[in-house]
């Protein structure tokens, strides 16, 4: 298998936005940044792993410069190990837009690009973050955990699944991004379908065919809604021809209604009784067609979510991250359990009971907190602490950006401390934290919170000695 790797990539795209403005200037929306990966086949040491992501163009903010209208969007990509939370490899780059007439700027489009390296196996978290250059404030950070494991070479293995918009036969060209193994892949990172993208491509790479002694094995391509119920599948037999093989196909999304779907892709051995899947989720918005009421909530549902796939590490991590929203009875049943099926099951529970709006897509209280939580690790990390464990972290998880924030870091006789204002909480609170180390290690001392800790005299603890 052929394997580029791709740093700094830049492209010059002409996408439609709203009318220019008296000042030169087109207004954006908010600016956000879809991610995915997908993990193949290394070296004998080193995993090789792609990382996409896409955003749309018309969020940017063009400024006349000369005789066109420019935009920048300043990205950074990097891996840390999440043992010692170190930066192992990563990238920033630029990538600049331009038009030369705003009236045409009318339609978003979608700008794609990907990222590779070589890394050694180890759990990671992947850190994607960009920025607008011309509006600073409009900028999207996202971080997830993935464990890289090395590719199996004992057995029939299989590549991560990635799904695409497109995937055409082409010739080698060192210079296309998106080649690979004589296809032009074009990935979709925001892993969204149906209407304007009514098909699915997929591809991923079988590795160790020849090392089973049957003549053949089977392939088997599975969609799952988000309670578990097949809406789609295709077997095939194959013939073992190569050590390893490029798999590629496509399922029509046109037919199936708005909603969270599983992809998986297996590879059976009925002989040697041996098999090897890949799964990912994807969302379909088809507002024409109607939704199925016939299949209720409940029963083994998480096996058509995220944590269907999801490895033990990854599901206490999160479990972990999600404490502070947790009652003692769920933080002592996650506890008691044994094995990645259980935990699967309370972590989809846990998060489906806190849906206030079960009919869209997506969790919008989880994908709020995980936010939070993204935010608190970027902003309030103290040393090898995250950000989430800190306890200015805790409090923005648990109640949001204060709406006030008083900052006291040069008076005299008296350590660093900030209080932080929430006027639509219990009629109005303040939270105090105080550096009390000197290592920006701000602690709660004192709070209004009726839940929180109280401490009048919070003004002894920070008074310089």
């Amino acid at each position: 298998m052929k394997r580029f790797i791709f740093f700094g990539l830049i492209a010059l795209t002409i996408l439609p936005l709203s009318a220019q403005t008296k000042t030169g200037m087109v207004p954006r929306s908010t600016f956000k940044i879809y991610p995915d990966i997908a993990r193949f086949r290394g070296d004998s040491s080193r995993v090789y792993v792609e990382v996409y992501y896409t955003f749309d163009v018309s969020q940017l903010k063009y400024v006349r410069m000369d005789d066109v209208y420019r935009a920048d969007a300043v990205m950074s990509i990097y891996l840390k190990r999440s043992s010692d939370d170190s930066v192992i490899v990563g990238q920033s780059w630029r990538v600049p837009f331009s038009v030369s007439d705003t009236t045409a700027l009318q339609v978003s489009r979608s700008y794609v690009d990907v990222l590779a390296f070589f890394v050694k196996p180890d759990i990671y978290r992947v850190c994607v973050v960009g920025r607008d250059l011309n509006n600073p404030a409009q900028r999207d950070s996202i971080s997830f955990p993935v464990d890289l494991k090395q590719i199996d070479k004992s057995a029939m293995a299989l590549s991560d699944v990635e799904l695409c918009s497109s995937i055409v036969a082409a010739e080698s060209d060192s210079a296309n991004r998106f080649y690979k193994n004589s296809y032009e892949v074009r990935p979709n990172p925001a892993k969204m379908y149906g209407q304007g993208q009514p098909v699915l491509f997929y591809y991923a790479e079988a590795y160790n065919l020849l090392r089973n002694a049957s003549p053949s094995f089977k392939s088997q391509v599975t969609v799952t809604n988000a309670v578990g119920k097949k809406v789609y599948q295709m077997e095939r037999t194959r013939r073992r021809a190569n050590e390893s093989s490029v798999e590629v196909g496509t399922v029509k999304i046109a037919n199936l209604s708005s909603g969270t779907y599983t992809f998986s892709y297996a590879l059976y051995d009925s002989v040697e009784n041996t098999t090897t899947a890949a799964a990912k989720r994807f969302f379909v918005y088809n507002p024409s067609v109607a939704p199925d009421t016939l299949t209720p909530k409940g029963g083994n549902s998480y096996l058509g979510s995220e944590y269907a796939t999801m490895t033990e590490s990854e599901l206490d991590h999160e479990f972990e991250v999600s404490r502070y929203t947790a009652t003692k009875d769920e933080l002592n049943q996650y506890s008691k359990l044994k094995g990645v099926d259980g935990k699967r099951k309370m972590l989809f529970d846990f998060w489906n009971k806190r849906d206030e709006n079960p009919v869209t897509p997506e969790n919008e209280q989880k994908k709020d907190y995980m936010k939070r939580v993204d935010y608190a690790n970027t902003y309030y990390r103290t040393g090898f602490r995250d950000g989430w464990k800190t306890d200015r972290g805790r409090v923005f998880i648990l109640y949001g950006p204060p709406d006030e924030v008083e900052r006291h870091a040069n008076e005299i006789d008296v350590k660093p401390y900030e209080i932080w204002f929430y006027n639509s909480i219990q009629g109005g609170v303040q939270f105090i934290f105080g550096d009390r180390t000197g290592f920006s290690d701000y602690i709660l001392l004192h709070s209004t919170h009726r839940d929180e800790m109280h401490d009048e005299n919070w003004m002894r603890q920070i008074q310089a000695q």
